[in-house]
């Protein structure tokens, strides 16, 4: 049996997000050796990276922070990211709590870590600017799970050839913000010829000010939104499905131009917290280039000017769903 060690640690995050940068200390969490592997307890991880344990089954854990749908494999090394497999370290049972390796984080989370052990100090970075190669690894694989293109991963990696060795440190290719451009400021609005739109409208105003929190779990039982909970809430309302993540919520409908957004329409934007070029935030546009949306607390729900360089910088897409 391979031998096991405690350690009581403090971990430290430093987190880049909308409009600040943040540093909490996380005190007296528990790290494990085993095997020459690190682990951090997997409650401990979700709770510091703001992520919701939405539920389980036999094989997997499924947790989300409102980006993106995390499968977690109780036995074996196999995870899932929307779709997408990609190996990790298989996560450890230690007296009822599950552990996840320091490794494991950096590909499942898009943080970086480091450990000093003399202070006994783990150090959270987010988003990373590594990530960390398994075994399998392709070049494929690799643009699949950083949300970019071969050319762009090989840009910045310029010795990256296959096979891949593992432990290899890929430089992750982020794609910088857009030259932000204004479009129709003077446009007439005009909601969609559909009684779906207004109401749905309607129903996103009666909620300003209810409290943002990153993967919030259900309203009204959690009080709370994040951007995409938001939008599936007072779409669900109105009859419309959306899926519960934002990066999901960006393949729903059809893709529309700038130009052509129009009150109903979703609309797609980068967020600082991640650097592997996911969709990261949402709203839903309600005329003359502003959003319903949420993000932070305070304001929690609020209305936002997306036809701002600041949001127009680090646009993404826009989608038709009504």
């Amino acid at each position: 049996m391979i031998a096991l060690q405690k350690l009581q640690m403090s971990i430290i995050l430093f987190q880049k997000d909308f409009f600040e940068n943040k540093r909490k200390i996380f005190k007296n969490k528990i790290l494990i050796l085993k095997g020459g592997i690190r682990y951090l307890a997997l409650a401990d991880v979700l709770e510091i990276l703001e992520y919701d344990l939405k539920g389980r089954n036999a094989k997997f854990l499924f947790a989300t922070d409102g980006s993106e749908f995390l499968s977690l494999p109780r036995t074996g090394g196999i995870a899932r990211r929307e779709g997408v497999n990609f190996r990790i370290d298989p996560i450890i049972n230690h007296q009822g709590k599950f552990y996840v390796s320091l490794r494991s984080i950096n590909r499942l989370f898009n943080v970086d870590l480091s450990v000093d052990m003399v202070k006994r100090q783990v150090f959270i970075r987010q988003p990373g600017l590594i990530f960390i190669t398994f075994r399998g690894d392709t070049i494929r694989s690799l643009t699949n799970l950083l949300n970019t293109t071969a050319k762009r991963l090989l840009a910045v990696n310029k010795n990256l050839i296959e096979p891949i060795p593992a432990g290899t440190r890929i430089l992750i290719p982020t794609v910088q913000p857009n030259s932000p451009t204004l479009e129709n400021r003077n446009k007439t609005v005009k909601i969609k010829q559909t009684e779906k739109a207004p109401n749905i409208i309607s129903l996103g105003r009666n909620l300003i000010g209810t409290p943002y929190r990153f993967g919030a779990g259900p309203y009204p039982r959690s009080r709370r939104f994040d951007c995409s909970s938001y939008l599936q809430y007072i779409f669900g309302k109105n009859g419309i499905a959306l899926p519960r993540t934002a990066r999901a919520q960006s393949r729903r409908g059809s893709r529309i131009g700038q130009r052509d957004i129009e009150p109903g329409d979703l609309i797609f934007f980068r967020r600082p917290r991640y650097s592997d070029n996911r969709v990261g935030h949402c709203g839903v546009d309600i005329g003359n280039g502003h959003m319903l949306n949420t993000y932070q607390s305070p304001p929690g729900v609020t209305i936002t000017r997306w036809k701002d360089p600041y949001w127009l910088n680090r646009y993404i897409t826009a989608r038709e769903v009504l």
